[in-house]
This record gives C-alpha cells, sequence and structure tokens, in this order.
C-alpha cells in the first residue's frame, strides 16, 4: 500500500494516522521501521530503542496532525526518517558517553521537520501519562470527563455522587494528586510550570 505514495498515497496515509486504521500502521511500521531500526543500530542502539523511537514519532506525527500542524514538504518516508533521527539524537544527548558523537552527527544533520519544542512536549505527555495512570480509577475518570469539558453535574451523576461540592473537591484532590506525582518524578523538569 505505501510503497508508492503520491500525493494521494500520502493524504490516504495522514488520513490512516489521524483515525488510528490498524492496516495502515502496521503498513507504516513493515515499510519504514526497517530504516529506522538500521538508523538506531548504527548509532550505538538496540531493537528495543528503534521500536521506542519509532512509536514516540508515530506519535508526534498524530498530535501534529490532530493539532492541524502537519504539513509534508517532502516524502513521508524523509519526514518520518527526519522525526525518528531527530528523537534519537535527543535519546543519546541524555547519555554522556554519546553526547560528544551527538554533536558531531548534529553538525552533519539538518533537522528541520521537528522542534525540539514538539520533542519536549511529547516527552511531558509521556510523563504525564505515566502518572495519571498511577491515580486511582476515581481520579482518571473524573479528570477525563472534566478534560472533555463534561460539565460538573453530568460528571457528579456519572460517577453516582449528589454533591457537587464533593466534585470539585475530588477534581482538586486528584489534579493535586497527579502534579505531586509529576513533580516527584527525576525526569520532570519543571521549566514549565503545571
Amino acid at each position: 500500500m505505501l510503497n508508492k505514495l503520491n500525493k494521494t498515497g500520502s493524504k490516504k496515509l495522514i488520513e490512516g494516522i489521524r483515525n488510528q486504521d490498524k492496516t495502515v500502521l502496521q503498513s507504516l511500521y513493515a515499510n519504514y521501521f526497517p530504516t529506522i531500526k538500521r538508523l538506531v543500530i548504527d548509532n550505538n542502539g538496540t531493537e528495543q530503542d528503534a521500536k521506542d523511537v519509532f512509536q514516540e514519532s508515530i506519535i508526534i506525527i498524530y498530535r501534529k496532525i490532530k493539532e492541524g500542524t502537519f504539513e509534508l514538504t517532502s516524502s513521508f518516508k524523509s519526514y518520518i526518517y527526519s522525526v525518528c533521527r531527530f528523537i534519537w539524537i535527543k535519546q543519546l544527548s541524555k547519555n554522556k558517553e554519546n553526547a560528544e558523537q551527538q554533536n558531531v552527527y548534529l553538525e552533519y544533520e539538518d533537522i528541520a521537520e521537528i522542534s525540539p519544542d514538539e520533542y519536549r512536549k511529547n516527552e511531558e505527555y509521556k510523563l504525564y501519562q505515566y502518572h495519571f495512570k498511577r491515580l486511582g480509577k476515581d481520579c482518571q475518570k473524573l479528570l477525563q470527563l472534566y478534560l472533555k469539558k463534561v460539565p460538573l453535574k453530568e460528571i457528579a451523576d456519572e460517577l453516582g455522587i449528589d454533591s457537587l461540592q464533593y466534585i470539585k473537591r475530588k477534581k482538586y484532590k486528584c489534579k493535586e494528586q497527579l502534579i505531586r506525582y509529576i513533580k516527584s518524578d527525576p525526569n520532570y523538569n519543571g521549566s514549565d510550570g503545571e
């Protein structure tokens, strides 16, 4: 399906990612992962590292598509390679032994397809997701409904609680717990506040 992508094929691919079409995602993996695997392994990584990088790139692309900020100015293969390359270089920079190699690599590569801000957002999102899953099921459900802008009265009905004041307090406590989890994480850098 993805072997001969033209503009129409790219549009179908982008729509498939937007809709989380399993066939498109499997095809994406089959067609593009081997190149990413080679990139990562050739630069001090493992196959698992390559899988993680590829997964992160799909998440970033998906989020850009959903936000309406995705712009394809090259082939999709070049685009995903560029995103993966950027992610892997950032991963290398976390390891001090690889910092010098990363600097050399950056000198020869122009990384224009993904900004450091997009990478940072993805890292923050992963941190948020990890700690969100640590919350109790009631807190998760309450915060999910709140983030979807469901009115407090409907949230109270959904959770089987009569008191709006209780829902407000519970939401506040759940949110504070999530913030505490995130701020106590060693990967939290705190540059953006809450």
